[in-house]
C-alpha cells in the first residue's frame, strides 16, 4: 500500500504542478493577450512551431553535455540522462519560483549522482557568467551593425525607462545601499564570532564557500576546452536556430532577415531575464523590435506569444516528464548504495 501511494505521489506532484502552472500563467492575462494568443493559434503553421521545438530541445542537450564535461573536472562522471534531467526540471521549477531553477537543478543532480551541492552550484553560476558574456557579445554585434535602426530603439525602450526609473528611486537606492552596508557588517561580526567562538560552524560555512569556489573554477579545468567552446556556443546557435524556423509559422513574419531574428533572439533574451520565465515581457519586446523591421505591432505581439508559449509548452511536457522519469532511471544504482 505503500509503495503504491509513493509511486502514486510521484506521478501527481508533478502533472498537478503542471496544471497550476497553466492556471498560473493564464490568470494574469488580460482580455486582449487572450485574444492575440487565440487568433495566433488559428493561424499558425504548426509543422514549424514543431521543428522550432526540436531545436529547442537539442540545445538543452547540448547545455546538459556542457555541464557533464564541466562535473566530470570534479572528479565525477555523472550521466548525460540525469544531467538533461536536471536541467529541464530546473528550467520547470524557474517558471514558478524565479532563480530557485538553479538550485533544484543542483540538488536533482547531486541526489542522483552524488556530487556536493555546493560545488555543482558553483559550475552552475560559472555558466551563467559565460551565457552572460556571449548574450551581450550578440547584443553589441546587433546594435554595431544596425546603429541607425537599432540605436533609437535601444535609447527609447531601454535607457531612457532605465535613466527614468533610477533618477525616481535615489532616495529607494540609498536606503538599500545603507542596508547592504549595514548587512554586511552584521555579517562580519557574526564571521568574526563564529571564528572565534564556534570552530566547528565556521569550518563548515568555510567548506561550503570553498566548494562553491571549486566549481565555479571548473570550466577553467575542462579536459576539451574545444568542445566547451563549441556546446557553449551550440546553445545560442540552436536558440538563434529555433527562433529563425518559427517565424515560418506566419505569413506575416516569413521574411523576416537574420538581422531582424538576432534583434528578437537578444532582445527577447533580456525580457526573458527581466520577468519570470519572460510572461507578458517577450511578447512585447519581440513586438516592438519587429516593428523596426516593418512588422506590424499586433503581428508580432501574436508571434510573441506564439514563441513563448511553445517554449512554455515545452519546458512544461519535458520537465514533467523529467520529474517522472528520474526516480525509475536512477532506481537500480540507489538500491546498490
Amino acid at each position: 500500500m505503500k509503495d503504491i501511494l509513493i509511486k502514486t505521489l510521484k506521478f501527481s506532484v508533478p502533472v498537478a504542478l503542471g496544471f497550476f502552472l497553466i492556471w498560473y500563467i493564464y490568470k494574469d492575462l488580460s482580455e486582449k493577450d487572450k485574444t492575440h494568443i487565440f487568433t495566433s493559434f488559428k493561424e499558425a503553421n504548426y509543422f514549424w512551431i514543431g521543428v522550432s521545438i526540436i531545436f529547442g530541445v537539442l540545445s538543452h542537450v547540448s547545455r546538459a553535455m556542457r555541464w557533464v564535461m564541466v562535473v566530470e573536472t570534479l572528479g565525477y562522471k555523472p550521466r548525460l540522462a540525469n544531467s538533461f534531467f536536471a536541467v529541464m526540471i530546473g528550467y520547470l521549477i524557474n517558471m514558478v519560483f524565479p532563480r530557485l531553477g538553479e538550485v533544484s537543478r543542483c540538488a536533482t543532480m547531486s541526489k542522483y549522482e552524488g556530487v556536493p551541492f555546493q560545488n555543482l552550484f558553483g559550475t552552475v553560476i560559472a555558466e551563467r557568467v559565460i551565457d552572460l558574456i556571449i548574450l551581450l557579445s550578440l547584443t553589441f554585434i546587433t546594435i554595431v551593425f544596425q546603429l541607425d535602426l537599432i540605436g533609437g530603439f535601444v535609447s527609447e525602450e531601454i535607457l531612457s525607462p532605465l535613466m527614468e526609473k533610477i533618477n525616481s528611486s535615489k532616495e529607494g537606492m540609498a536606503s538599500k545601499l545603507i542596508f547592504l552596508l549595514i548587512a554586511l557588517g552584521i555579517f562580519s561580526v557574526l564571521l568574526y564570532v563564529l571564528k572565534t567562538k564556534s570552530k566547528a560552524i565556521y569550518d563548515k560555512l568555510k567548506g561550503i564557500v570553498s566548494g562553491f569556489a571549486e566549481g565555479f573554477k571548473t570550466v577553467l579545468k575542462v579536459k576539451n576546452p574545444g568542445m566547451f567552446i563549441f556546446h557553449s556556443l551550440s546553445i545560442w546557435v540552436l536558440y538563434y536556430s529555433s527562433l529563425h524556423l518559427s517565424f515560418f509559422a506566419l505569413k506575416e513574419t516569413t521574411d523576416a532577415g537574420f538581422m531582424a531574428v538576432l534583434s528578437s533572439l537578444v532582445f527577447g533574451s533580456f525580457g526573458i531575464i527581466a520577468v519570470q520565465g519572460g510572461l507578458g515581457a517577450y511578447p512585447l519586446i519581440v513586438s516592438k523590435t519587429l516593428t523596426l523591421f516593418g512588422i506590424a505591432l499586433p503581428i508580432g505581439f501574436a508571434f510573441g506569444w506564439i514563441v513563448w508559449t511553445a517554449q512554455f509548452l515545452m519546458i512544461l511536457v519535458l520537465g514533467l516528464l523529467s520529474m517522472i522519469i528520474i526516480p525509475n532511471y536512477n532506481k537500480k544504482r540507489l538500491n546498490d548504495i
